[in-house]
């Protein structure tokens, strides 16, 4: 009988065990998907500042070729 009582608590250990790591298993991944949707934030404000950063340099730069002396004339 105590063979029994004790093989009965080594399985009701081990199920609560594995439903433990299942729950940690479950924190990790939320805390990993939680730090993913941030950096994916960061990152896509970031783009979007090199974008805005990009076209208006481009823009920048196209009015200030527009405004140069033409070849061969000095003044």
């Amino acid at each position: 009988m105590i063979r029994l009582l004790v093989a009965l608590v080594g399985v009701l250990l081990l199920a609560l065990l594995a439903l433990a790591s299942v729950w940690l298993i479950g924190q990790l991944l939320s805390g990993l998907g939680a730090f993913v949707v941030a950096a994916a934030g960061v990152l896509a404000g970031l783009l979007k500042f090199l974008l805005l950063a990009g076209v208006l340099c481009g823009v920048v730069y196209f009015v200030t070729s527009s405004w140069r002396r033409p070849p061969g004339r000095t003044r």
